[in-house]
Formats: structure tokens, C-alpha cells, sequence
């Protein structure tokens, strides 16, 4: 085993080497072609540095003729790969320059295919010739007269230096000084030093085996200079990632809020040992969109899942609230909002969001509904003490009837034989009369009840007969006319029963009260609906009382504030929050001439939109 044997091998070992490391970078990270551009020449130098040990070890001339077509194979695809890759790499450079290296070197090697001519390099090979170099190594030279083809593949090195030395500059002015200089300087001295050295064992003026790879060795140096450059910037990026991500862990606890990233393109998710905290993931297990869907509660997955899908797909930003359940089977519940980031094609690429911890906010929220809930049931009470004279009133009217219908009965029981004709009449008009008592105590009972909010599909004028029999007895005792006037074709409202009925007797008996000092045809209360705009029905409830006061028509909703000497100031206020809460509106305003009129709409019910 002599020198040669050794060194070729090795400078083949440090190729592929250099090689496959640039290759798995290239396929791991973005960007990647000037990665792979760099692998694929280090590759061809590998298989040059084979060739060139093939064509010392040559013992005939077509064994000779073949390895040479070989070199000029493979040192074509490291100039070519590596104009490409300076291109790439530097981002800068002249095209045509660019273009010309692989142009010209392909018109050279042409002349391997040319019949009756050995190869690129010689017209004709005349012999081998075997030199004794020092350690006692042996190779075989080549002699033969020059092709002139081979201009064309000199042409095309001279059009790689130019190019690599015009992208060089170009870097060095924008401030890339190192990479140019390293990378830029290795590449131009390895074509320069290969293309001398071949023109002088072609000219027969140096008896020396080809040495293209010798001459690559500058380039490995330079590009092992760069990648280890690029692995301790690596690491120190990756230092301060590391403290950067600690730093806003920190943060996040002291605002109470996570952080995470979901890469749509390799389906990872990335988040802050809050946010893990936050929908109760330990900080080791790897995540996974099914892992935090499993963490949410399930009943509130799919409106997260559509949310998530509207922003992917409509908007770029998202937010939603949903439950995720502990491991000790506690709830949290979770604020989530994110921004997706898209390519320039539109693609989504990348999500980022935050989720913060509002439970306390959510809890505080119930408390408060809860406590309006009373308070609005306090206002029914409060309203139905106004009313109890009248509806005493008015339930005395059919028991009356009944107690008079059963002693007729009695009476007529007596005769003999008993008139049933009678009797049957008697017994219908006491079931008339127990149905008529019977509704106005379930309305009085329905008001009564303590219930949560419970939207469902309402008839207009369902709601307002309701109103209208238990405020008969009261408009009946202060002498007040009540109208009602409901537009044709209205179609049905969302909303809840209980709390629409008790915003319509809170407007009626207000406007019953503006109306109760006056004389003739003004003493009258109004209720008309009509529809408001393709998905809205508006109420509105008009007096013709003196009006309200410019000062206090803009306080009228306030809580505790009120125009009447009893008033508690309450009744407005809730009456606003319930419409609010059913998604419509409530106002005031004084009308043309005389008193004022209260209106209020109310959501069409989905299947009435949509038909």
C-alpha cells in the first residue's frame, strides 16, 4: 500500500462526508437548495476522486479512453452544481455568467460521443506511461494529441471564476464579507488551481495523475469553516431562544396567559410551560392537536373546532372560550385566541395564539347573572303587587260566577224530574269560568317562578294576548284603554317567554300610570309590532301622557333612577339588560304631540329567517 492508495480514499471520505452532513441539513431545514446543490458536488468529487485513482490504475488505453470520459462526467457536474450552488447561496451574481458555465462545458463534453474520438480531453490517445513518484508510488500517465474541444471546458471554468467573482463583490458591498471572502475565495481557487494543473498534464509539461480533488480540499475547509460557524451561531441562537422563551414563560405567569404555535406545515405544536399548565398537560408529553382536543371539555370541542376552521379558511384571526376539564375534575375555563400566517400563495403556514385562565372572570359572570335573575324576579313580584287589587278583581268575577252557577244547579237539582238541559249548561258555563281563573293564575304562577334564560320560538301575538289578560283588570280600574296591533304575516321571535312578557307589563303599566290623571280619549295605552328590517321584530308601547323630560330621557335606563314618586328605579334597567341578553335593542323617545313611546325588537327565530 503506497501514498496514493491512502490519500485518494481519504479525500473521497471527506467528500462523501461533507456531503451527506450538507444533505441531511438540506432536507431538514428551509431553505435547502443551496444545501443540496452543495451535497450534490461533494458527492461528484467523491466519485472523482474514484475516477482518478481508476485512471492511475488504467492498464490499457480504452480503459484509459473510458475513465477519462468519466473525469470529464463528473468534474462537469462540480462546476455546473457549484455555480448553481454560489448562485443560490450568495443570492446575487450575473445570469448570463451563471448560464454560461453549463452551456459551454456541455458543448465540450459533446466530443465524448463523437464517433472515432477517445474523449474531451484527447483526439487520440497514443499511449500510457508509468511514472515512479516518491515513496516508491506508481501511476500511469496518459499521452495523445489534445482535442480542441477541450477549449470549450477551459471557457467554461473561466466563466465560473468571472461569475463567482462578480456574485463575491456583489456580496461583499452588501455586507457579507465573510461568506464571501471564505466560500467565494475557496471556489474561484479551486477552479483556478484545477484548471492549470489539468492544462499542464494535458500539455505533457508535468507528469503528475489528475489532482481535482487535492484542489477541492480548499472548498471542504471553507464550507466545514462555514458549517461550523453555522452550528455555534446555532447554539447561541438556540441559547437565546432558550432564555427568550424563559423570559416570556415569566411573563405569561404574570399575566396569567400561555403561549403556543401551531406549524401546519409538519403538524407540531409548540407551547409555553404556562399554557401547558393552563389546559392541564404536563410540561414533558409531546403535544398533539388530539391531545389538546381531548383536553377540552365536550361540549365545547366543536364550536373550537369550527372557530380554528373559520380562521384557516375565512379570516386570519380567531378567538374563542371553552371549558377544559383537571385531573381532578375541576373546570377551567379557557380564553383562546390566535392569528394564522400564511405564505404568499395563501397558504396557511403557521398559527400563534395565546390562552389565559378566566375562570374567575366566568365565575364572577354567573354570580352576576344570578343576581340579575333575582332582581329581575323581584321586578315581577314588585309589578304583580301592583297588579294584585285588579287581578283579585278580575278572579272574583268568575268564582262569583261559579259560586251562582252551583246554587242554580242546586236548585234545579230539586225539581222533579230535574231540568238536565239546564244543568248541562250550568256545568259548561262553571268550566268556562274554572278555565278563565285557572289561566290567569298560571300567568301569575309563570311570572312567579325564579327560571334561567330560555330562548325558544314565540308567536307575536301569543306574547301579547298574554299581557293583555293579565293587564285587563288594571287598565279596566284606572279607566285606561288598552290597543293592541299586531302587522300581518309577522313572522315568529327568539326569545324567552317569561322575561319578553314581563318587559311588555313593565312598558304597559308604566304608560297606564302616565295616563291614569287624564281626561277622555287620552287615557290610552298602545301596543303595536311591526317587522324592523329583514331579521328583527320591533314592540312599541306609546302613551299619550305628558312625555318625559329632555334632562331625563338619556337616564331613563339607568339603575335606580326614576320619574315616579314610588318608583323603585329598577324596572327600566332590567328591562334593557333582558333585551340586550335576547340580542335586541330598548329605547325612549317622546313622540310628535303628546307623551312617549317605548320600543324594543327582538331576533327573528332562525327558521322564520330562513324561510
Amino acid at each position: 500500500m503506497n501514498w496514493i492508495t491512502v490519500a485518494w480514499p481519504m479525500m473521497a471520505a471527506a467528500s462523501l462526508t461533507l456531503g451527506l452532513i450538507e444533505l441531511r441539513i438540506g432536507v431538514a431545514q428551509r431553505p435547502r437548495s443551496a444545501r443540496l446543490l452543495f451535497s450534490l458536488s461533494a458527492f461528484a468529487m467523491a466519485a472523482s476522486c474514484g475516477v482518478e485513482l481508476a485512471l492511475m490504475r488504467a492498464d490499457t488505453i480504452a480503459e484509459a479512453a473510458a475513465a477519462l470520459r468519466w473525469v470529464d462526467a463528473t468534474v462537469g457536474v462540480i462546476v455546473v452544481s457549484l455555480t448553481a450552488f454560489i448562485w443560490v447561496y450568495f443570492g446575487t451574481g450575473t445570469k448570463w455568467l451563471a448560464l454560461a458555465v453549463p452551456i459551454l462545458w456541455v458543448v465540450g463534453a459533446s466530443a465524448d460521443w463523437v464517433p472515432g474520438r477517445p474523449d474531451m480531453t484527447y483526439a487520440t490517445i497514443t499511449g500510457l506511461r508509468a511514472v515512479e513518484t516518491f515513496g516508491g508510488a506508481t501511476f500511469n500517465v496518459v499521452e495523445g494529441v489534445r482535442n480542441p474541444w477541450t477549449v470549450f471546458a477551459y471557457l467554461g471554468a473561466l466563466a465560473q471564476i468571472l461569475f463567482v467573482v462578480d456574485a463575491s463583490v456583489k456580496l461583499w458591498r452588501r455586507g457579507g464579507r465573510r461568506r464571501a471572502l471564505v466560500v467565494g475565495g475557496s471556489v474561484v481557487f479551486f477552479t483556478l488551481a484545477a484548471g492549470v494543473m489539468a492544462n499542464l498534464v494535458e500539455a505533457g509539461i508535468t507528469r503528475t495523475p489528475y489532482m481535482f480533488s487535492l484542489a477541492f480540499l480548499v472548498i471542504l475547509v471553507a464550507m466545514g469553516s462555514e458549517l461550523t460557524a453555522d452550528v455555534l451561531a446555532s447554539a447561541h441562537l438556540g441559547g437565546e431562544l432558550r432564555e427568550s422563551e424563559r423570559r416570556m414563560d415569566l411573563a405569561g405567569t404574570a399575566a396569567n396567559l400561555g403561549m403556543w404555535a401551531w406549524d401546519l406545515v409538519h403538524d407540531t405544536i409548540w407551547a409555553t410551560r404556562r399554557a401547558r399548565s393552563l389546559l392541564g398537560l404536563s410540561e414533558s408529553e409531546m403535544l398533539s392537536v388530539e391531545k389538546i382536543t381531548n383536553a377540552v371539555h365536550p361540549d365545547d370541542r366543536e364550536p373550537r373546532r369550527h372557530a380554528i376552521e373559520r380562521a384557516l379558511k375565512i379570516d386570519n384571526e380567531y378567538e374563542v372560550e371553552y371549558r377544559v376539564t383537571l385531573a381532578d375534575a375541576q373546570i377551567r375555563w379557557i380564553s383562546s385566541r390566535g392569528r394564522v400566517e400564511r405564505d404568499a400563495s395563501g397558504k396557511p403556514l403557521l398559527v400563534r395564539g395565546i390562552v389565559i385562565d378566566i375562570s374567575a372572570r366566568r365565575h364572577m359572570e354567573m354570580k352576576m347573572e344570578l343576581l340579575q335573575n333575582q332582581l329581575a324576579h323581584a321586578d315581577r313580584v314588585s309589578m304583580l303587587g301592583q297588579l294584585a287589587a285588579a287581578l283579585a278583581h278580575e278572579l272574583n268575577q268568575p268564582l262569583g260566577a261559579i259560586l251562582r252557577n252551583a246554587e242554580a244547579a242546586e236548585l234545579f237539582l230539586q225539581q222533579e224530574p230535574p231540568d238536565l238541559e239546564e244543568l248541562r249548561a250550568i256545568l259548561i258555563d262553571i268550566r268556562q269560568d274554572d278555565q278563565r281563573a285557572g289561566n290567569v293564575i298560571d300567568r301569575m304562577r309563570a311570572l312567579l317562578k325564579r327560571r334561567s334564560f330560555a330562548p325558544r320560538a314565540l308567536l307575536v301575538s301569543d306574547l301579547l294576548e298574554n299581557v293583555a289578560t293579565l293587564t285587563r283588570a288594571d287598565c279596566a280600574a284606572r279607566k285606561a284603554r288598552l290597543e293592541l296591533s299586531v302587522e300581518p304575516g309577522l313572522p315568529a321571535v327568539m326569545g324567552d317567554p317569561v322575561q319578553l312578557q314581563q318587559v311588555l307589563l313593565n312598558l304597559v303599566l308604566n304608560a297606564t300610570d302616565a295616563v291614569e290623571d287624564l281626561e277622555g280619549d287620552r287615557r290610552k295605552v298602545a301596543v303595536r309590532t311591526a317587522l324592523h328590517g329583514n331579521d328583527e321584530v320591533e314592540f312599541a308601547v306609546s302613551d299619550l301622557g305628558l312625555g318625559i323630560e329632555k334632562e331625563k330621557l338619556g337616564r331613563l335606563f339607568e339603575p335606580f333612577f326614576t320619574t315616579k314618586s314610588k318608583g323603585m328605579g329598577i324596572g327600566l334597567s332590567i328591562s334593557r339588560t333582558i333585551i340586550e341578553a335576547h340580542g335586541g335593542k330598548l329605547w325612549a323617545e317622546n313622540n310628535a304631540q303628546w307623551g312617549a313611546t317605548f320600543r324594543f325588537t327582538v331576533p327573528v327565530a332562525a327558521e322564520a329567517a330562513s324561510s
